[in-house]
């Protein structure tokens, strides 16, 4: 193998690592931050107006919602806005702790497969830089330098791949829990306002 198509190899196989250990730890910080919200029984403590009962609720779940409820009730105001505020306070402070590495995963995901193309690219002129200056035998030597540039773009995709599913199901986890925790707040800010 060449040492550009090395190159580009050593650089896939850190990237992949990478991607490996930013989603080994999300998925750790997901399953903390993100865990059971337990919502059809925080919905009953809110339709009853048990505001004590909520508060210690909210203080005993590690859940993203129950800290999205927390930061209502510490608001401490009647006033939608205010409280509407604070929360969304919230969502920006944990979505800044909670998107950590996730654009990397995007990049890797929009890239890797270009830079595996790039390993190609060069194994391909080595190939025929090899063609060019031998005669006979050199086919050999060319086929099997055109096999290895194409291992870079695999190697390429399956650094991609993994990553844009990561991505993904980190975002959309993501999102699911601040249409959940939104839903939450607009029921207590109706319950509570009135």
């Amino acid at each position: 193998m060449g040492l550009g198509a090395r190159g580009v190899m050593i650089i896939l196989l850190i990237l992949s690592i990478w991607s490996v250990a930013i989603m080994i730890d999300r998925r750790q910080v997901f399953k903390r931050e993100l865990g059971p919200s337990r919502i059809d029984e925080l919905k009953k403590i809110i339709g009853a107006k048990n505001w004590d009962l909520l508060k210690s609720w909210a203080e005993s779940n590690p859940s993203y919602v129950a800290g999205a409820i927390l930061s209502a009730m510490n608001s401490e105001s009647k006033d939608g806005e205010v409280i509407d505020r604070a929360v969304q306070s919230y969502f920006t402070e944990q979505k800044l702790k909670l998107e950590k590495g996730l654009n990397l995963l995007a990049t890797l995901a929009a890239n890797a497969a270009f830079i595996g193309l790039l390993g190609t690219v060069m194994g391909i002129i080595q190939s025929f830089g090899i063609l060019s200056s031998q005669q006979g035998s050199a086919m050999n030597a060319v086929m099997f330098g055109l096999a290895e540039a194409l291992v870079t773009t695999a190697i390429g995709i399956f650094v991609a791949v993994p990553a844009a599913i990561g991505y993904n199901l980190f975002s959309q986890r993501l999102r699911n829990a601040q249409l959940e925790a939104s839903a939450v707040r607009d029921l207590y800010v109706a319950k509570w306002v009135k």
